[in-house]
């Protein structure tokens, strides 16, 4: 983020983050230029800005014309979101169908399917999306797919061999999208956490751990007097106890004294710790105030 940004360009650039379609990202970015500094720091980065508003609008110009104006709405759900990528016929649309529980239908190569996946506590959003093919990028349906694939957690890549997966990573290196450990955004490049499979040999529960490792998310259930609650609470990792005090109620920051912690965060059962103490998967928290 540019130095002196308020908070409305903040806002503006999480909407173009989360944009998983071309109008959305020219309507973010106009307001992202409308708010952003105005001074000779942030030429470099207006200058930026307008280059990639101008390149959507030319990337919304041929979607228009290719008939694919009209867009499926896909509203973010659950703990994570899951994308699965493959080449035609790679067999992703049949694990898709079992890792969500669904009858497996022959596959459709070309639309976009959303389902959820349950994974112990949690629900994962998934979503099964059209095959990449070379000059996949290029095309009149690379526009909402591209977006739906810088908005997910993490990428299910199914693939039968190293060629298929050379061609996937090459058509999404053209949209400045590439794999990588941890999931990182800016303006122009995103970086996606991967797990690769084949479609033949999976095991559903190992597989499921490894995505929701991938995913940057922990799940903390919280404790009270009446017992632990069933439904955590899903933060990002490295997540304090101010930061799930605040999730939670403003109250509870304002009137903090301490909280204990049970589970791998916490060196015994029911330490106690202040606002500071960071948070791991599966910790169960209890908030005292004054």
């Amino acid at each position: 983020m540019p130095i002196n940004a308020g908070p409305e360009f903040a806002k503006a650039q999480e909407e173009y983050f989360r944009a998983s379609t071309t109008e959305e990202k020219i309507a973010a970015l106009k307001k992202m230029i409308t708010t952003a500094p105005k001074h000779k720091g942030s030429e470099k980065l207006l200058q930026q800005l307008k280059r990639s508003l101008s390149d959507l609008k030319k990337e919304h110009i041929k979607e228009k014309k290719a008939g694919k104006g009209k867009r499926l709405a896909i509203k973010k759900e659950g703990a994570a979101t899951i994308i699965f990528l493959g080449i035609l016929n790679c067999g992703k649309s049949k694990l898709f169908a079992q890792m969500s529980n669904a009858p497996y239908k022959e596959e459709n190569n070309y639309e976009i399917k959303m389902r959820m996946i349950p994974y112990e506590n949690v629900w994962l959003q998934g979503l099964d999306l059209p095959a990449i093919f070379a000059n996949f990028s290029e095309s009149g349906d690379a526009g909402q797919v591209l977006g739906l694939i810088r908005t997910a957690d993490v990428a299910v890549l199914v693939t039968n061999d190293e060629s298929e997966l050379e061609l996937i990573e090459s058509e999404l290196r053209k949209a400045n999208i590439t794999f990588g450990a941890e999931k990182k955004q800016d303006l122009n490049k995103t970086i996606i956490p991967v797990v690769a499979v084949s479609p033949d040999v999976v095991d559903m529960k190992e597989l499921k751990e490894q995505i929701w490792l991938k995913s940057g998310k922990i799940r903390v259930q919280t404790k009270t007097k009446a017992g632990i609650a069933p439904k955590p609470v899903v933060l990002r990792k490295g997540t304090t106890i101010k930061e799930l005090a605040g999730a939670i109620h403003q109250d509870f920051v304002k009137n903090f004294k301490y909280a204990k912690v049970w589970g791998p965060s916490a060196k015994f059962p029911g330490q106690s710790v202040g606002f500071e103490h960071k948070l791991a998967d599966r910790a169960v928290v209890e908030i005292f105030t004054k």
